[in-house]
């Protein structure tokens, strides 16, 4: 039995194999609005050859496969199928053995299975908590004794919110072990934003959040979680942990919520809780090599790809260090400092990801900086602006910033 199992949770839109396999589809098999041509749906040419999408390869280096083993399992992104196949042949989700109550089996049944793309918006994200869950199973299933979860986007927020269920529903056993995750820039997108997303749940030991610099899409708004009571060491913190659970799946964590991360604190710098702030756009820092961060395989750049180089690096140090087992040796072979040398010479590819570099903040409402928040529910101004929040970046890096800069809540980041 392995010491550690690891889940790797997919983003939005992307499949098992994701930049792994180009994938298209029969224009007969779904009408004739596509004309005669088949329809590309997934590129691997968009990726960077050294690291694919991050969280397939690093499945793939632990396991050896695209398939599931007894030491990694990858789960699809919402609003997709497992290996982007146009009809029914999504695998169903898995509901156990973890006991989950009637009310959070009812909401995942309709996203269980069947034919997930055609059937529900890649935007709502409703199907996260099925996918959140399934995780979770998995990972109580696997008998280990670590639990290391990896996900990127909304794959990224299902890694926390499986923690909240290995704690709720999970036997006495399970809830003790520890839980370490690794999020690449985590977005719940529209809609709620839960407790169970905004909070780390006790049984998390570690936490290390890679925030993209350059996405400043409307609805690309990132969260971060707040450490929980073992990482902050202190009983105030620790007093609101002990308070009981929510009535309901999505109010878990409601009534836990702890000290903001991102407001100014006298708090200790919490254990075991890492946040670093990247250059380039959503996709870049999971695997997307291009150099406007999009989908044209025409466009892609050797210096761009040095930045998921070094977020697959830095992934595979944190697991490693978390008793994960890579049946391969580390794709990337240029060290990190080569790496950081190479974002900061040519940050122009960057910069212009992000608008150009020299940040405005002449227009309303600072539409040049990130968005992020560790704040539940739907108030579209329960939001921080990224740099604010960081502080202030090394004067030998190249981070555009705003004149209105500020310098930063209680928790340290870390700049690649």
């Amino acid at each position: 039995m392995p010491t550690a199992y690891t889940v790797c949770f997919c983003g939005t839109a992307c499949a098992r194999d994701e930049g792994e396999k180009t994938r298209k589809w029969d224009p007969k098999l779904i009408g004739s609005l596509l004309g005669s041509e088949q329809k590309l749906v997934s590129d691997k040419g968009i990726f960077d050859r050294d690291t694919g999408y991050i969280p397939v390869r690093i499945h793939q280096d632990i396991s050896g496969t695209l398939l599931g083993t007894d030491l990694s399992e990858t789960v699809r992104g919402v609003g997709e199928n497992d290996w982007h196949h146009q009809m029914d042949t999504c695998d169903p989700l898995l509901t156990q053995p973890l006991l989950a109550p009637k009310e959070l089996l009812d909401y995942v049944a309709s996203y269980s299975q069947g034919n997930q793309r055609q059937l529900y918006s890649q935007a709502s994200g409703w199907s996260m908590v099925a996918l959140a869950l399934h995780g979770a199973n998995l990972a109580a299933r696997s008998g280990a004794s670590r639990i290391n979860l990896l996900g990127h986007s909304r794959g990224g927020v299902a890694a926390i919110m499986a923690a909240w269920f290995l704690h709720a529903y999970g036997s006495s056993e399970v809830r003790r072990k520890p839980v370490s995750i690794f999020a690449i820039d985590p977005v719940p997108g529209t809609g709620e934003w839960y407790g169970i997303q905004t909070q780390l749940a006790p049984n998390v030991h570690n936490y290390v959040g890679v925030y993209a610099w350059d996405h400043l899409d409307e609805g690309f708004a990132a969260v971060i979680p707040r450490p929980n009571g073992r990482m902050t060491l202190d009983r105030a913190q620790m007093a609101i942990e002990d308070r009981g659970l929510g009535t309901h799946w999505w109010s878990l964590a409601d009534n836990r919520q702890l000290a903001d991360p991102l407001v100014a604190n006298t708090l200790r710098q919490p254990m075991g809780y890492h946040l670093y702030a990247c250059r380039g756009r959503h996709g870049t820092v999971a695997g997307i090599a291009t150099r406007d961060g999009r989908y044209d395989p025409n466009t892609v750049s050797a210096d761009v790809g040095a930045v998921p180089r070094l977020v697959y690096k830095l992934a595979r140090a944190y697991l490693t260090q978390w008793e994960t087992v890579f049946r391969t040796r580390c794709r990337v072979r240029e060290d990190a400092r080569e790496l950081r040398r190479r974002i900061h010479t040519a940050h122009t590819h960057f910069d212009t990801m992000g608008g150009g570099e020299m940040r405005t903040a002449v227009r309303t409402g600072r539409p040049a900086v990130r968005r992020v928040s560790s704040i539940s529910g739907r108030l579209g101004w329960n939001r921080y602006y990224l740099e604010d929040v960081v502080g202030t970046p090394p004067y030998d890096l190249a981070y555009p910033c705003t004149i209105e800069q500020q310098h930063g809540g209680w928790v340290k980041w870390k700049f690649l």
